[in-house]
């Protein structure tokens, strides 16, 4: 069964990443597209390489994500490039089937007349994702930040003029501007993505590196994902589960919180019991989860990303459903999803101790909010489901998430001579 296509990845990515900031997103697709034309009037390239090409150029800001209220995209591309460029390059690195390809991310933002002080394997694509992006931020610049000559002017300085003239004969023969304006190029990427290909591998690959990206904000609220997805999966295979059911659990958990992106870091981060205002608009991510998953995944794996939160009483969100309305993969991960908040870490409490946490969800379970046998499953293999998590926690979750932030820091003392 084919719970999600590759195509229907990159539409789960664009439209998360649109809802977290429609600016970036808008700046990037038009990238892409520029970049696409540009490549493809060369003719030099498979099909699958425009693919990934074309994906690396729209994922080329995925860094910025990290920056909260970002409106003015071009002003802030003129004056803060290493950083966003460098988290991007991460991201692509560790957390995407594109690490290989990453470098062309590094270096987008790098004056072509320094390439020679780096050692850049795709330096030619580098050189034509620099100009599209450039195109974009000048026809969305502040006067003050990119002259009115500044294609004439920085030639082989800012740009290479290869990639310059190759725009120049990709527009003639595309018309990319008056697409762009149409708004014509949005239906020319979906067909181009609509011919992708991927693994199963590199479907939870992108969506775990989406999840990361959103997430990185916040320590807390990327572990406690892959906490979810972690317990689930552990007591789906207790709970003999078969393959297909497993599949779904885990794409379920994985996505489960996407809504989050639009619920603001105070409210998410919040050091006390919400008010009732801000409590309607935390339930509200479930609702947003279910938008951003219909007519994108199987119905079953939308169904368990957005039940978690239902309780066997009926008295959960958002939909109010009951024990008789729930399946054992749904009712599984909300009892992970539970456990993931009891035993982690949040800026506003410490971990319970692990009695306190068994005593919670015994609780709940008596009080009929949870499955009480999914809960009985957790308590009888609580030591091994916990010892598996860290396991995993130490060598995956946390293990990428320091190791990004260290190598950040690496980067940067190394590139920031170089990059201005």
């Amino acid at each position: 069964m084919n719970i999600i296509s590759g195509q229907n990845v990159i539409a789960i990515i664009r439209k998360t990443l649109s809802i977290l900031n429609p600016n970036i997103m808008k700046h990037s697709e038009i990238v892409g597209y520029i970049f696409y034309k540009m490549l493809e009037y060369e003719q030099e390239y498979s099909e699958q390489e425009m693919l990934e090409y074309t994906w690396i150029a729209i994922l080329h800001d995925i860094g910025l994500y990290r920056v909260d209220g970002l409106d003015n995209v071009a002003d802030f591309e003129v004056n803060n490039t290493e950083s966003h460029s460098i988290y991007g390059f991460l991201f692509l690195k560790y957390l995407s089937p594109l690490a290989e390809k990453a470098e062309i991310v590094l270096y987008h933002h790098l004056d072509y007349e320094r390439y020679g002080l780096v050692k850049n394997k795709y330096e030619r694509i580098t050189e034509c994702l620099a100009f599209a992006d450039k195109m974009d931020t000048f026809m969305r610049r502040d006067k003050i930040q990119m002259e009115a000559d500044y294609f004439t002017r920085y030639v082989d300085i800012k740009f290479s003029a290869r990639a310059r003239n190759l725009f120049l004969e990709a527009e003639k023969k595309f018309g990319i501007t008056a697409k762009l304006v149409s708004g014509e190029y949005r239906e020319e990427l979906n067909e181009l993505f609509s011919h992708i290909e991927m693994s199963e591998m590199d479907k939870k690959s992108f969506l775990g590196m989406l999840v990361y990206t959103i997430d990185f904000r916040s320590e807390y609220t990327v572990i406690h994902t892959m906490a979810t997805v972690n317990f689930a999966q552990q007591l789906g295979v207790l709970m003999n589960l078969g393959a297909a059911e497993l599949r779904q659990l885990y794409y379920g958990a994985l996505l489960h919180d996407l809504g989050k992106i639009a619920i603001p870091i105070n409210i998410l981060e919040s050091p006390g019991k919400l008010s009732a205002e801000e409590m309607r608009i935390m339930k509200a991510h479930v609702r947003i989860t279910e938008m951003i998953l219909s007519g994108l995944v199987a119905p079953e794996v939308i169904d368990i990303a957005a039940r978690h939160h239902e309780k066997l009483d009926g008295s959960g969100y958002h939909n109010g459903l009951s024990d008789k309305d729930l399946t054992l993969p749904q009712k599984i991960v909300a009892v992970a999803d539970m456990l993931s908040a009891l035993y982690g870490q949040r800026s506003y409490k410490k971990s319970f101790e692990s009695n306190i946490i068994k005593t919670i969800l015994s609780e709940e379970a008596a009080d009929y909010k949870i499955s009480k046998p999914v809960v009985d499953c957790l308590l009888e293999n609580y030591d091994n489901i916990i010892r598996g998590f860290e396991d995993e926690q130490e060598g995956h979750t946390i293990g990428l998430y320091l190791t990004i932030k260290e190598q950040y820091e690496e980067i940067w003392k190394k590139f920031e001579g170089i990059m201005r």
